[in-house]
C-alpha cells in the first residue's frame, strides 16, 4: 500500500505540470488534467474510463422549505420545517453577502469552471501524503453537489458515505463530486448556482440559507444584510457548530474578521472598510424560529389545522406523506382564524374556568355561510409544561386531536325539534308533560328497518322545571324533558339523527349517533365543534358547510393546492324549516323566564340557542347562534372518574347546584365571546319563519296549563 501511495505523489506531482501548461491555453485544461487527477485513488489504466463512466447528473430535487400558517388577518399563527429554510432569489441578496461567501469559500468562481485544478491537485497531495482526505480544493460548484447529495441522503448511511474522507472510498467520492460539479455547471449558469448554494448551506442555529441565518441572527433579512452581518454569516458556513456566534462568540468574531481581510484581499472592499467593520462587534439581535404550534398564539387551533393538513388528499397519498409536504413545502397556509375571536375565547373561558382547575371548559366558533373555524379554546393551556396544560383537545374530535366527547344535555332537544317541524308539527303542538315520565319498555323507532328500541326498566326522566303541558315553543324555551321524551317517541329517533348527523354532528369518537330513548336529553358524546356546525346549519338557513381550519394552500411557486374558500355545502333541511327551528330558539334567549335570558346579545342583536345539563350536571352546554356566526361551548368533568359538577372549584369557589347550569358558566362564556365576534359586524335578523310551518299540518293542542318558571 505503501509503494502504491508514493507512486500516486509522483503521478501528482507530474500532474501538477501538466495543469501548470494546460492552464495556459484553458480550452485543454479538462481534456488534460482530469484523466490525471482522476488517477488518485485508481490504477492510472482505469482512471479515465473510470471518470468518465461515473454519473455526472445530480438529482436536484426541491430544497426542503419551512411552511408558514397565516390568520385571517395575515400575520404569522406558526410554522413548520424539517429544516429552517427561506428560499431567496440572488436579486434578494445584499452585495455584500454575496461578496463575503465568494471571497471565503470561492474568489474565482465566476473566472473558471467547476474544478479548481491547481487546489485540487494541491490538496490531493495533502491528502495522500496525510494517507486520509484532510480536505480543501473544493470549488463551490463542488461544495454544493456535495450539499445537494448529503440533502437527499435518507439513511445515516447514506450519509456517512456522502461524508467518507478516507481512503479509496474519499477518493472515490471526491471523484465523483468533481464529476458531477462538471454536469452542474453545464445545466445551470453560475448566478443559478450560486443561489441554490447560498438557500442550501447550513449556517447553524439550525438555520438553513441566508435568508434563516439573517432572521435567525440579526432579525432582518438577507436583502438588507450590512458588511458586518454578512462577513458573520459567510464564517459560519465552514464550521457552524464551532463559530456558532450565539454559543462561541470570539470563535464567531475572529472568523468574520478573516472574511473580512479576505474581502479586502480580494479587492470586494477596500482595507478601511475591512478595518472599520473590523471595529464592530457581532451585534446580534437573536430572533427564534418557531416550530409547530407549541409556540402559537391559538396552539389548539393550530393542532387542529395539523390534523386537517393530514386529511388532505391534495398534499399527498398517506397522512404521512402530507405531513412531510407540510414540513417541507413551503407552503403558505391561509387559516381561517380570527385573532380577535379566539383571544375573547381564552378570556371568556379563563375567567371562569381555571386551567388547573379539574373540570374543563371548551369552545369553537364557526362562520355557517363558509364552514370556517374562528376560534377553537380550552380552558388548559396548549402544552406539556405541568398542571393545567395539555395536548388534548376538548373542542374538537377525537380523530382531531380531541378527546373522548361530552355528553351534549339538552342541547340535543333542538334535533328532536327540527324533526317534528319537518314532519309537520308546529310550534304550538301542546304534550302533557308530568314531573316524572315513566319510559320503561317504550318502544322508541330507529333507523335500522324501522325497527325499535327500549330503555331497561325503571327508566324514568324528570324535569327540573315543573309540569303541565306545554306547547313545542314553551317546552324549547324552558328545556322541558318530559316534553321531548314524549316528542321523540313521536318523532322516532332516526330523523333527529339523521338531521344532526348530516349537520356534521357524530359522537366524538366518530361512531354514528347511538339512536336511544335517552337521545333527546343528550347521551351522546359530542364536540363543541360539532355542535357549533350543527347549530350554524340553522343560521345558514338548513345549508351545512363542513367546519374547517384552511382556506388556501399554496406552494412556492403561487400554485394553489387547496380552496376551500368556495365551500361544498349540502342541503340538510328546507329554508322554511330552518328558520322555524332559528325563530323557536330565539325565544330560549328573548321570552322572559326562558332558560337562555341571561345571554341576550349587546345592541339587542338577535341570537338563538340551547342551554344544557346533562343528568347529575356533569357536563354544562350552550349553543347558539346569530346569521353571522356559531358558538358551542362546554364545562364538564373530563379526566379520571367522571364526577357531578356540584361542589366542584372553579378558581378556587366551590359551586352548588344553583351555579351548575347551562346558563350559568357556558352561557355567559357563550355570550363574551360572541358579543367580542359581533362588534365590528352589523346586526342581522332572522328570515321570518313560513307562517305554514310555523303552524304544521297536524293538529295543535292548546296548553291547559302552565309550568313553572326555568331555575
Amino acid at each position: 500500500m505503501a509503494s502504491r501511495l508514493a507512486a500516486i505523489v509522483v503521478n501528482l506531482r507530474r500532474s501538477l505540470i501538466v495543469v501548470g501548461v494546460a492552464s495556459l491555453s484553458g480550452v485543454l485544461l479538462a481534456g488534460l488534467a482530469l484523466p490525471v487527477v482522476a488517477g488518485v485513488g485508481l490504477m492510472a489504466r482505469e482512471t479515465a474510463q473510470t471518470f468518465q463512466e461515473m454519473p455526472s447528473e445530480l438529482a436536484h430535487l426541491p430544497l426542503p422549505e419551512r411552511s408558514t400558517v397565516l390568520d385571517a388577518d395575515g400575520n404569522v399563527l406558526a410554522t413548520f420545517y424539517s429544516e429552517n429554510r427561506i428560499y431567496v432569489g440572488l436579486d434578494n441578496i445584499a452585495p455584500a453577502m454575496r461578496d463575503a461567501m465568494l471571497a471565503i469559500e470561492d474568489d474565482r468562481f465566476y473566472d473558471r469552471g467547476p474544478i479548481d485544478f491547481q487546489g485540487t491537485a494541491r490538496a490531493l497531495i495533502r491528502n495522500v501524503e496525510a494517507g486520509e482526505t484532510t480536505g480543501g480544493g473544493s470549488t463551490l460548484t463542488q461544495q454544493y453537489v456535495k450539499l445537494v447529495r448529503l440533502a437527499q441522503a435518507e439513511t445515516d448511511a447514506e450519509r456517512a458515505e456522502v461524508l467518507e474522507s478516507s481512503g479509496i472510498d474519499g477518493y472515490r467520492r471526491k471523484l465523483e463530486e468533481l464529476r458531477m460539479a462538471i454536469g452542474v455547471e453545464e445545466q445551470y449558469t453560475k448566478d443559478e448556482i450560486f443561489e441554490r448554494y447560498l438557500n442550501i448551506a447550513y449556517f447553524g442555529a439550525g438555520a438553513y440559507g441566508v435568508e434563516a441565518a439573517a432572521r435567525a441572527f440579526f432579525s432582518t433579512t438577507a436583502a438588507d444584510l450590512t458588511l458586518p452581518q454578512a462577513a458573520t454569516i459567510a464564517g459560519l458556513v465552514q464550521s457552524p457548530s464551532a463559530t456558532d456566534p450565539t454559543r462561541n462568540p470570539e470563535p464567531a468574531l475572529n472568523r468574520r474578521n478573516v472574511v473580512l481581510d479576505r474581502m479586502a484581499e480580494t479587492g470586494r472592499i477596500t482595507e478601511a472598510e475591512a478595518a472599520q467593520a473590523r471595529e464592530t462587534d457581532l451585534g446580534l439581535n437573536l430572533s427564534a424560529s418557531p416550530n409547530g404550534c407549541v409556540s402559537s398564539y391559538a396552539g389548539f387551533f393550530c393542532d387542529y389545522l395539523l390534523h386537517e393538513v393530514r386529511t388532505l388528499s391534495e398534499l399527498g397519498d398517506t397522512p404521512e406523506e402530507r405531513e412531510d409536504r407540510l414540513l417541507t413545502g413551503g407552503l403558505t397556509i391561509q387559516a381561517t382564524i380570527d385573532r380577535d375571536i379566539q383571544e375573547a375565547a381564552d378570556a371568556a373561558i379563563a375567567d371562569r374556568v381555571g386551567a388547573t382547575d379539574e373540570p374543563i371548559g371548551a369552545a369553537a366558533t364557526v362562520e355557517p355561510s363558509s364552514g370556517f373555524i374562528r376560534a377553537l379554546s380550552n380552558s388548559r393551556t396548549y402544552g406539556d409544561e405541568g398542571a393545567g396544560s395539555s395536548f388534548i383537545n376538548y373542542a374538537v374530535d377525537a380523530s382531531m386531536g380531541g378527546g373522548a366527547g361530552i355528553q351534549s344535555g339538552s342541547t340535543f332537544k333542538t334535533w328532536v325539534l327540527a324533526a317534528a317541524i319537518r314532519q309537520g308539527r308546529g310550534v304550538d303542538t301542546a304534550i302533557n308533560s308530568p314531573q316524572t315520565i315513566d319510559m320503561s319498555d317504550e318502544p322508541f323507532r330507529i333507523c335500522q328497518n324501522g325497527q325499535t328500541v327500549t330503555r331497561d326498566p325503571d327508566y324514568t326522566p324528570a324535569n327540573s322545571t315543573g309540569s303541565g303541558t306545554f306547547t313545542m315553543r314553551q317546552a324549547t324555551e324552558r328545556s322541558v324533558n318530559t316534553y321531548f321524551i314524549e316528542l321523540s317517541q313521536r318523532t322516532g329517533l332516526c330523523d333527529p339523527a339523521t338531521i344532526a348527523q348530516g349537520a356534521g354532528v357524530y359522537r366524538a369518537d366518530g361512531a354514528e349517533l347511538r339512536q336511544v330513548p335517552s337521545f333527546a336529553l343528550g347521551s351522546n358524546e359530542v364536540s363543541p365543534l360539532a355542535m357549533a356546525g350543527g347549530y350554524g346549519m340553522f343560521a345558514n338557513r338548513g345549508m351545512y358547510c363542513p367546519s374547517t381550519s384552511i382556506a388556501t394552500i399554496t406552494d412556492t411557486n403561487g400554485e394553489v393546492l387547496v380552496d376551500h374558500t368556495d365551500p361544498d355545502c349540502e342541503r340538510v333541511l328546507d329554508a322554511d324549516v330552518a328558520d322555524t327551528v332559528a325563530d323557536v330558539l330565539a325565544g330560549v334567549i328573548s321570552t322572559p323566564g326562558a332558560t337562555g335570558t341571561r345571554m341576550q346579545l349587546n345592541d339587542g342583536r338577535p341570537a338563538a340557542g340551547k342551554t344544557g345539563t346533562t343528568n347529575d350536571s356533569i357536563a354544562v352546554w350552550f349553543a347558539g347562534f346569530t346569521p353571522q356566526l356559531a358558538t358551542g361551548v362546554a364545562v364538564a368533568d373530563v379526566d379520571g372518574r367522571i364526577t357531578s359538577l356540584v361542589n366542584h372549584e372553579f378558581h378556587g369557589d366551590r359551586l352548588g347546584s344553583s351555579g351548575v347550569c347551562g346558563g350559568c358558566i357556558p352561557g355567559p362564556i357563550w355570550k363574551d365571546i360572541m358579543d367580542a365576534a359581533h362588534e365590528d359586524l352589523d346586526v342581522v335578523d332572522f328570515p321570518q319563519p313560513d307562517p305554514e310551518t310555523l303552524q304544521g299540518d297536524q293538529p295543535a293542542q292548546r296548553p291547559e296549563t302552565a309550568g313553572n318558571d326555568a331555575e
